[in-house]
């Protein structure tokens, strides 16, 4: 049968009785019985083919938008996905006003600053979780995602998960890709963070400014309540000039003033583990430690404050927990090798990133800098030669591997990374990415760092179409282990 939105609301509570339903379900394999089924519109095929199959496996209600069918149990709807995001939302209680909110967008810096936001909530007391590209939940016991941020349907029944289990505040990455798609249809977040732009993903969104609007979307009233934007980013600085919302600022000093909201910093001393630096505020200016590698992760960890700031904290309260901070697993996450040298596993994978890494670890780096990493197949090639240059000028020696080659040719790959390098540049290229890692450690001296960057958390290599199993985390550690005999 066919209904309008009018008619909607009746026939659910009278066709099938809310009691009876168990749950949203966007995929027809993950169906069980009590389930709503929503047939919709998919990037190559309709879910409309997969009804009976729900159907099948105990579904009590198919909601789709188009089509004609005579079992009750199917209900077309030709405005389905306007009103979905909010009969999502109704349909799990609006989980997302029951709990304090964060969404977190920039090309870099999503996962620290939203870990850091948990990290900090739960430092004070408060349980907390975090949703993105490593997964939802609390940290330390994450459940995994297919994307950085999952569709507005699957996110309510995860974020009704959050408060059934008595979580505070939440702390969500969401990408460009999300807000074009429209992944975060219907939601209203407290406070939205933004860290950065760089160069990356012009594959999909095809301009760096198409990728600047995706982003700037989140910095409405239509998402959310307040802003914190990095104004030592250059299209930061434009975003904070145009925001419709109460604006919070972060950054260098030099770049935060004339604001009235704001946390700066200055006076950086690097150390072996992490930093000191001067912290400016409106209430004052405060020295503190941070056990963090890379500047930018200040600037994450000044983001993450500035959003608890407007979740309602304390400034005295949150900066008495810093130095009780971790790293984000796969961020900057130190190793140190019996040898007296270190290396560092960063999930850097785009131009800027692995530019402000290595630049990071040279005030940490007595000795030689070196640079393991690769770019993905099927990928941005653009930015390949690109991330070859900045790494020949920031690093003493490159090793180029593999990172995911997809359907190309590992090789193909690691020559275009070093087109961009000059011909007496200091850089080897070994295809195999443990032996490339293991080629820099067995080189690397006392004093040393290297980088290993591209991989961070993953525990994957996409060779063609499959999937290996591979921790580059759990590599280290073995090494770390071998390297101590």
């Amino acid at each position: 049968m066919t209904v309008n939105s009018k008619s909607w609301l009746a026939l659910y509570a009278s066709k099938v009785p809310e009691t009876t339903l168990t749950g949203l379900q966007l995929d027809s394999r993950k169906v069980g019985p009590g389930q709503v089924f929503l047939a919709l519109p998919g990037v190559n095929q309709h879910g409309k083919a997969f009804i009976a199959q729900a159907l099948a496996q105990g579904a009590a209600l198919v909601l789709t938008n188009e089509g004609h069918y005579d079992d009750e149990r199917v209900v077309v709807l030709p405005e389905l996905q306007q009103l979905l995001p909010a009969l999502a939302a109704g349909f799990y209680n609006k989980p997302a006003r029951q709990l304090q909110m964060a969404a977190v967008t920039g090309t870099n810096g999503k996962s620290s600053t939203s870990f850091f936001i948990s990290q900090l909530a739960s430092l004070l007391g408060h349980k907390a979780s975090v949703v993105g590209t490593l997964g939802y939940g609390e940290i330390g016991a994450l459940t995994p995602l297919p994307n950085t941020t999952p569709h507005y349907v699957d996110l309510q029944r995860i974020l009704a998960g959050f408060v059934s289990d008595g979580v505070a505040v939440t702390a969500m990455e969401v990408s460009s890709h999300a807000l074009v798609q429209q992944r975060v249809a219907g939601m209203l977040f407290d406070v939205a963070v933004f860290t950065n732009l760089t160069r990356d993903h012009l594959d999909y969104h095809g301009s760096m400014a198409e990728y600047g609007a995706a982003k700037a979307q989140l910095f409405t009233p239509q998402f959310s309540r307040a802003a914190v934007i990095n104004l030592s980013d250059e299209f930061g600085r434009k975003l904070a000039e145009r925001s419709e919302l109460p604006l919070w600022v972060y950054g260098r000093m030099e770049d935060c003033r004339g604001f009235s909201r704001y946390l700066g910093y200055s006076g950086v001393n690097a150390g072996p583990d992490g930093y000191q630096l001067t912290l400016h505020s409106p209430q004052g200016d405060y020295r503190v430690s941070l056990p963090l590698l890379g500047e930018f992760n200040i600037q994450n960890v000044l983001a993450a404050v500035s959003a608890m700031l407007v979740l309602g904290y304390a400034l005295a309260d949150v900066l008495s927990v810093l130095n009780q901070l971790s790293t984000v697993p796969g961020r900057m996450e130190l190793f140190h090798f019996p040898q007296r040298f270190s290396a560092v596993i960063d999930y850097a994978h785009t131009p800027d990133a692995l530019q402000l890494a290595l630049q990071a670890l040279r005030a940490h780096c007595p000795g030689r800098l070196w640079c393991v990493f690769g770019c993905g197949g099927d990928r941005d090639r653009g930015k390949r030669p690109i991330m070859g240059q900045l790494a020949e000028l920031t690093a003493d020696h490159v090793i180029i591997t593999a990172d995911n080659p997809r359907s190309e040719d590992v090789l193909t790959i690691c020559n275009d990374i070093a087109s961009g390098m000059s011909p007496d540049a200091a850089y080897q290229i070994e295809p195999d990415r443990k032996a490339a890692i293991k080629l820099a450690l067995s080189s690397a001296q006392a004093g040393d760092v290297v980088l290993i960057a591209g991989k961070g958390h993953e525990t994957v290599q996409i060779i063609g179409t499959e999937q290996r199993q591979y921790d580059e985390r759990a590599y280290l550690r073995q090494l770390v282990t071998e390297m101590s005999v």
